[in-house]
Formats: structure tokens, sequence, C-alpha cells
């Protein structure tokens, strides 16, 4: 059977105990492995009730039931919390796609950036006409003075 990745299960008991304790190998490794078995119960016990139902694709329906049928119904309303969440973060996400993909945003983005190109390339030329104004009038004085030694010679 496949492991849950290290540093990910690392990570997140870091961020559940807001990074104030230290964990053992040890331990690290027995949360991998229950998490491991309550993932595989869990699953299990809902394509157990999926098959007896008649369906052929796990839902969520079926891993709320899941959940029930193993004596674990206090879960569920965090569990239903942690839903709303993710459902908030993939309709975000969606939402940004849409934008990406709508062709007035995308033309919108691209006249923004072309002004942003033009506003920077108008600073620099002024900038490089600046320095040659400043650069151009030391060059001068540094002629006169070469010119006035070589005249004193």
């Amino acid at each position: 059977m496949e492991q849950l990745p290290k540093a990910t299960v690392q990570q997140f008991i870091k961020t559940s105990t807001n990074g104030d304790m230290k964990c053992s190998n040890e331990f690290v490794t027995q949360v991998m492995s229950m998490a491991r078995e309550y993932i595989q119960l869990v699953s299990d016990q809902a394509n157990t009730i999926c098959l007896e139902q008649g369906k052929k694709t796990i839902s969520g329906e079926f891993f709320y039931k899941a959940i029930s049928k193993l004596k674990l119904d206090s879960q569920i309303p965090h569990l239903k919390e942690i839903e709303e969440e993710i459902k908030e973060e993939v309709n975000v996400k969606n939402q940004n796609r849409a934008r990406f993909q709508d062709e007035d945003h995308l033309k919108q983005l691209e006249e923004q950036q072309k002004q942003l190109y033009e506003k920077a390339k108008l600073e620099n030329s002024k900038n490089m006409i600046d320095d040659e104004e400043q650069h151009g009038k030391s060059r001068k004085l540094n002629i006169q003075f070469e010119q006035e030694d070589e005249d004193e010679q």
C-alpha cells in the first residue's frame, strides 16, 4: 500500500501545532499509518454502500453515509465545514480561470500591458536624455580643460 508523503504530513502536523512542538519520526510515522488506515476504512465502507445501491461512482453522499455507518457521526459537522471551504476555494479558482478565458478580459489585460510598456519606454527615454545632458556638459567641460592645458604647453 502506498504511503502518504512524509513532508506533507510533517507540514500538516507543524501547522496543527502552530509550529510550537517538535515531533519524533516515530510520531510522524504513526500519524501517516493512522491516516492511511482511516482513508482506507472510509473508502472501503463508501465503496460497499455505493455498490449496494447499484452505483458505480462514489460521491460525497456515500462518504458521509460511510462515516455514519462507522459510528463517526461526531466528525460530520467538522467535515461539512471543511467541504464548504474547499468548495469556496474551487469556486474562486474557477472564477479566476474563467476570467483568463474571457476574451474581453484578456484584451483589457493586453491593453494595460501595452500602456505600461509605453510608459516605461517613455520614462527610460527621458532618463537617457537627462543622463546625456548631464554627461554632455561635463564632457564639454573636460574638453575645454584639455584644450586649455594644451594651449598652456
